[in-house]
């Protein structure tokens, strides 16, 4: 059998019960080598590869699995940029006869949108501006659909050292947006969620754009940017979007 497991940011607190069950009785654990920090201590035998080296892991995985139980440990939640996909996918590519079964965990919007108060609180989108499996001009799009739905947005892999031109362009499309409308969309910034290093800001696409080298050098693919919509406010120093219940039941 192998498990596809997700494990949230990596801490203790945030794996589930169920994924703590499975690392404690499967064979074999693989994952990326930065997790292996995280799941030492189910004391089982690792196997660990670097960064794009999923589908080689991937496949080692699922060989292993032909004849004992193997844990394919993602971050957050593996359906969500997770390795669930590929494995089946490589699966059926490769005509293993091998079962599969995904341990769903905490994705990084969930964390985040705790941290910073309640900004998901109402109808929101993720996006990835990782343009390494999607073209930019898609993920550009996808920004400018979720603005022109008047989405929260949760903004995953936002910028890197070598990879910084996603993450221009959606500032430019945001403020475009911002201007048009003359909302000053409130921005949280959430590095390194549910690890002992958390830490998050609060600001604005305007104080964004001015001050855009400070916000660049603090951004990195550890954090995750949630972008408010029309109705998104702060209330007692926390980013909150309302659902609508004061507007609906509390009217006078």
């Amino acid at each position: 059998m192998l498990y596809i497991v997700g494990i949230g940011p990596g801490n203790e607190d945030f794996f589930t019960k169920e994924a703590e069950s499975i690392l404690n009785n499967v064979d074999l654990i693989v994952c990326y080598k930065g997790y292996e920090k995280f799941i030492k201590r189910f004391n089982k035998p690792i196997y660990t590869s670097g960064m794009r080296k999923e589908i080689d892991r991937t496949i080692y995985a699922l060989n292993e699995a032909k004849d004992k139980d193997v844990a394919l440990v993602s971050s957050g939640d593996a359906t969500i940029y997770g390795m669930a996909s590929l494995a089946y996918e490589l699966r059926q590519k490769n005509n293993i006869n091998v079962p599969i079964k995904v341990i769903g965990g905490l994705t990084s919007a969930s964390i985040c949108s705790a941290i910073l108060g309640a900004p998901l609180n109402h109808d929101f989108c993720v996006i990835s501006l990782s343009d390494l499996l999607t073209p930019l001009d898609v993920i550009l799009n996808r920004v400018k659909c979720a603005l022109e739905g008047d989405f929260v947005i949760a903004v995953y892999n936002p910028l890197s050292k070598s990879r910084k031109e996603p993450f221009l362009k959606t500032i430019d499309i945001i403020k475009n947006y911002a201007d048009e409308r003359k909302i000053n969309y409130i921005i949280g910034i959430v590095k390194n969620a549910g690890r002992d290093s958390e830490e998050y800001k609060l600001t604005t696409i305007n104080d964004l754009i001015n001050n855009l080298d400070e916000h660049m050098s603090y951004i990195d693919m550890n954090t995750t940017l949630i972008v408010g919509n029309s109705n998104t406010k702060i209330v007692d120093n926390k980013m909150i979007t309302p659902r609508g219940y004061l507007n609906k039941y509390l009217k006078d």
